[in-house]
């Protein structure tokens, strides 16, 4: 089974977006965290590009700026991922769901630290991924 690497990344962005903007506000300072992160932690993750040439990864990106333009809610993000993730459980290592709910924490944390909205979908995410982040780490 190939791994499509840039449909996983559309997805992650979409989770992402949920954290940072669980609680209505898009702060300046989760954008900043996400783009560090996504060029620190993710694009040498693996090495796919699209037919541009353009790192897979980048889409994290790519569609986390799509859902800012379009008006999407947190709510709406978080089960556009759900629905991915559960059909495509198979491709999502432990090793790939801590990165996830690491990533996930670091931008709820970059802003103020977590809030009581933010903190529900990293609890919906661990359920989800059925585990706790302790147990990932």
């Amino acid at each position: 089974m190939t791994t499509n690497y840039q449909k996983i990344y559309e997805q992650l962005g979409n989770l992402f977006f949920a954290v940072a903007m669980a609680d209505n506000h898009l702060k300046h300072k989760e954008v900043e965290k996400l783009k560090e992160l996504v060029n620190k932690e993710w694009v040498p993750l693996e090495h796919s590009t699209d037919e541009f040439g353009t790192d897979a990864a980048y889409y994290i990106y790519i569609s986390f700026d799509y859902l800012t333009d379009s008006f999407t809610t947190a709510e709406e993000a978080f089960n556009t991922f759900k629905e991915y993730y559960e059909i495509h459980k198979a491709v999502f290592s432990e090793k790939l769901k801590a990165k996830i709910l690491t990533t996930a924490t670091d931008i709820a944390v970059s802003f103020r630290g977590i809030s009581k909205a933010e903190h529900e979908y990293l609890d919906r995410l661990e359920h989800l991924f059925e585990v706790k982040a302790s147990q990932l780490k």
